[in-house]
């Protein structure tokens, strides 16, 4: 019996060892064609474009200012920026207020304490700021973007070209505090192993929805089509659920690497990051805690098994062979991380951090299960309680 077990966990290692193997020479391909990749070199939309920059904000007075400078920057001559203070307690009002007075692109919108019954707060905001919008297209970014003067113009102009209804995708995610450069890169990685865009972009894939919040374009007809923001009124993961939203509603969208069109960032400490992940990541996985099961063996298993054998190893609690098997895991996975984050712009010192980083993503998706179906999550001072999925509500 335990020759069996033992062949069977040889088998295991090995497959784990070639599972990132593939990663490297995968994310390698995509890096050597980025077929799903918009850069400031492709064209951009018409002039004659009308398009609007949407935005909401919440106590966003560290973050408003340089976002509005940035969307202010755009090289589209034919713009509009609605932003919308979701009663903010903090300086966002007079911030906002300033940049209307300076320049007439600038549409302020305030308001916002009561949410409606069945409303989220952020699909509530962008609800009544999209009725000030007058584009034909609607780009919705987040506060905390600083988008690169090109990025309206490229990814309405990418639209266009391909007859889509939505184009959004992933940005630059900037990093600064320790914690930071530690869990955001575990997440993030989690996040694009499980969502290949060659699927989510596949139109005989409908089920794998994927969006940004951070940037989604969208015309003005497709919007109105897969029914605005009141179709996800009450989906925490709002982008998504535009994204499954304009499936069902027939309107063809693409995810895409925006890596050179923005930047964000997303949480400055550990408490930000553990409260924004709490809020999201149950809801990811649709609500259930079979896919967190399956979620939290994949990690160990893929990530956390190796390293936790090297040092058991290493501490002379498990045979020689089992050293080795560990090490060589730990070896092949610190590589293929060290090449990932060179080419996400992140110090290669933190990569040593990938496996007690997983350790505590485990951790916070359990948190994010336990908080959804309990007293549920606290975010910009509103609670929200997400024990199933907004369909089901």
């Amino acid at each position: 019996m335990m020759t069996v077990l033992t062949w069977l966990l040889r088998a295991l290692l090995a497959l784990i060892i070639l599972g990132w193997l593939a990663t490297f020479f995968r994310v390698r391909a995509r890096r050597l064609n980025p077929r799903w990749g918009l850069t400031p070199e492709d064209p951009p939309a018409a002039s004659d474009v009308r398009v609007s920059v949407v935005i909401p904000a919440r106590d966003e007075e560290d973050n408003l200012g340089a976002c509005l400078d940035s969307v202010l920057a755009q090289d589209h001559p034919n713009l509009q920026i609605v932003v919308q203070d979701d009663g903010s307690t903090d300086r966002t009002g007079a911030i906002l207020a300033e940049y209307a007075a300076r320049d007439d692109r600038v549409h302020a919108l305030t308001g916002g304490d009561a949410l409606p019954e069945g409303w989220f707060g952020k699909p509530w905001a962008l609800e009544r700021a999209q009725r000030a919008a007058d584009g034909d297209w609607l780009v919705f970014i987040d506060a905390d973007v600083r988008l690169h003067p090109a990025a309206v113009s490229r990814a309405v102009g990418y639209g266009e070209r391909e007859g889509l209804g939505m184009v959004t995708g992933f940005g630059t995610l900037v990093n600064g505090s320790f914690w930071e450069k530690v869990l955001q890169p575990a997440v993030a990685g989690m996040i694009l192993m499980g969502n290949d865009l060659d699927e989510v972009n596949d139109p005989d894939k409908p089920d794998r929805n994927m969006a940004s919040g951070q940037f989604i374009a969208v015309r003005r007809d497709a919007y109105e089509q897969l029914g605005r923001h009141e179709a996800v009124k009450a989906d925490i993961l709002d982008d998504v659920g535009l994204a499954r939203a304009a499936v069902a509603a027939g309107v063809r969208y693409h995810c895409l690497f925006l890596r050179q069109l923005y930047r964000v960032r997303m949480y400055t400490s550990l408490r930000e990051i553990w409260d924004g992940w709490s809020k999201n990541l149950f809801a990811g996985m649709h609500y259930s805690w079979g896919v967190v099961v399956g979620v939290e063996l994949f990690l160990f298993v893929y990530i956390v098994l190796g390293p936790l054998l090297a040092v058991l190893g290493g501490l002379g609690l498990v045979g020689p062979e089992w050293l080795v098997w560990g090490l060589v895991q730990l070896l092949v996975m610190q590589a293929v991380r060290a090449y990932m984050d060179r080419i996400w712009g992140n110090p290669l010192v933190y990569g040593l951090t990938h496996a007690p980083a997983n350790l505590m993503l485990m951790a916070l998706i359990v948190n994010s299960g336990l908080r959804s179906r309990g007293a549920g999550v606290r975010w910009r001072g509103r609670t929200y309680v997400l024990d199933s999925p907004p369909e089901r509500r």
